[in-house]
């Protein structure tokens, strides 16, 4: 194949791939060792396509069923809230996490769910401390898939925040739709929600937001996030409903709550960088004096051309 077949097979790939809008979109899939800054959500001017993020993810159980809404941290991990995981927590055969921004380059978004931790003082049905980490097998596909950033702002009331869903907590007054949707909430005072609750006990760890008037425009599917700017304040957490918008929303506080993610981020690290060090070393052992095997493709990167694919095999001309 001629050089210049070869840049006309390269324009066809990068207009294919590259959806119609301006933004972001990433040379590669996210590896295991993928910084978290260089592949961090800049917000939502840079996203690609008619989408809110690569960032924002659902899980589904083994059945392939909507179970809850997530956001992704890390390579491997995930989070979303624990009331609305922990019904799966022993039936983990088959669940996956999806993306929901897609490229035309991407042949699948999602990953298997490996394990799923919960806070110490976690309990089910309650309001304290509802978040979950989930860890994944592999880090989820995608060219557009990139990660959100831990909220570092103080969570104030009249602060207006953005919340995901389907609409899957919705039911009763219509049918949730396949793709996200969002709405803005505000946040309100502890004491505002006490009272509209009639509960003078409001966990320490969660926030409270009013909900739209209208019931079709409320959106409260478990798990799902509460974002400020580009930052991740929130997840839907437990004890609402769409269809009583007169309570407001609980949500979990992510600053509240943002040791036990950390903390479970620095152990899960140690545990897969002691596995990787196991296999390599191994490996390394395995392969001692067996002769180089050649390399007969040719990957067109980010450094030759801003985009990449793949590999793409070359024939000589």
């Amino acid at each position: 194949m001629g050089l210049s077949n070869i840049w006309l097979l390269v324009s066809c790939l990068l207009w294919t791939c590259l959806p119609q809008s301006q933004g972001t979109v990433y040379p590669r899939d996210i590896l295991l060792k993928t910084p978290k800054f260089r592949r961090v959500w800049g917000g939502v001017q840079s996203n690609t396509g008619p989408n809110f993020g690569g960032w924002l993810l659902r899980i589904l159980n083994g059945d392939g069923n909507f179970a809850c809404g997530a956001a992704y941290y890390a390579p491997l991990l995930v989070i979303t809230s624990a009331n609305c995981i922990y019904p799966y927590r022993n039936s983990l055969e088959g669940a996956t996490v999806e993306g929901t921004a897609f490229s035309e380059c991407d042949r699948e978004n999602y990953a298997d769910i490996d394990s799923i931790q919960f806070p110490e003082k976690f309990v089910y049905q309650k309001l304290y401390m509802d978040v979950a980490v989930v860890r994944l097998r592999d880090p989820v596909r995608g060219r557009l898939t990139e990660f959100i950033r831990l909220c570092t702002v103080k969570v104030q009331p009249k602060m207006q925040m953005v919340v995901f869903g389907w609409g899957f907590d919705n039911t009763e007054v219509e049918i949730p739709s396949s793709d996200p949707r969002n709405v803005t909430v505000t946040i309100i005072s502890v004491k505002e929600c006490r009272q509209k609750f009639k509960s003078p006990k409001i966990a320490s760890t969660s926030v409270c937001a009013k909900q739209p008037k209208n019931p079709k425009q409320c959106l409260y599917d478990g798990g799902s996030p509460l974002i400020y700017e580009r930052e991740l304040c929130g997840v839907v957490s437990f004890g609402s409903h769409c269809i009583d918008t007169s309570k407001p929303g609980m949500y979990t506080n992510i600053r509240r709550v943002k040791r036990f993610i950390t903390e479970t981020e620095e152990a899960i690290n140690a545990e897969v960088g002691a596995a990787h060090s196991s296999w390599w070393n191994s490996s390394a052992s395995y392969l001692h004096g067996r002769p180089p095997v050649k390399n007969t493709e040719k990957e067109w990167n980010s450094a030759d051309l801003g985009w990449s694919c793949g590999p793409l095999a070359v024939k000589d001309s």
